[in-house]
């Protein structure tokens, strides 16, 4: 063999070599990534099954909202924010935590006047006088609920949403 061929031949080899690991490194972060989104939607249908299974229903707003000014006495009010095993949260993140529920409103008023067009909002709340600028938190018979989870991953930052109308009353319908 000449000099020249044994080059041309080391040079395959890098770039087979080269190329199966980049493959093996696409293929461990995508494993990596399917993992990350797998538990975000459990940490989110788990949130979603506890709103929906809450014993006292007119609670699950003041219960979950942004402040713990109005939580009821007894039980426990875990506040809209929540953790989810396994992932980290995206930098900056203000709580650390990398889920969140969110309501219409501003996080303490539940109102029925906001544009939030995943949530099918606005929309009558109380299902009595159609759409008002009025607080809800106390009267709702339906209740819209974004459950979010935002984390930094093996892609950078990501995010999952699930979106969904709660409701105690068999004869509401709840689709947004």
């Amino acid at each position: 063999m000449t000099l020249l061929e044994v080059m041309i031949a080391m040079v395959v080899l890098v770039v087979g070599v080269g190329a199966a690991a980049y493959g093996l490194l696409t293929v461990s972060v995508n494993a990596r990534a399917t993992k990350e989104r797998q538990l975000a939607l459990e940490a989110a249908q788990n949130v979603l099954e506890a709103l929906q299974s809450a014993t006292e229903f007119g609670e699950v707003f003041v219960r979950h909202n942004a402040t713990a000014a109005d939580d009821p006495a007894g039980g426990t009010s875990p506040g809209r924010s929540f953790d989810v095993d396994g992932l980290d949260a995206q930098t900056g993140d203000a709580d650390g935590l990398a889920g969140e529920i969110t309501f219409p409103g501003d996080g303490i008023d539940l109102r029925e006047d906001v544009a939030f067009a995943d949530l099918g909002m606005p929309r009558d709340l109380d299902l009595l006088n159609g759409v008002d600028g009025a607080d809800h938190s106390s009267d709702y018979r339906v209740l819209p609920v974004e459950i979010r989870v935002r984390w930094r991953g093996a892609r950078g930052n990501q995010e999952l949403a699930l979106a969904a109308c709660l409701s105690n009353d068999k004869n509401v319908p709840t689709i947004p």
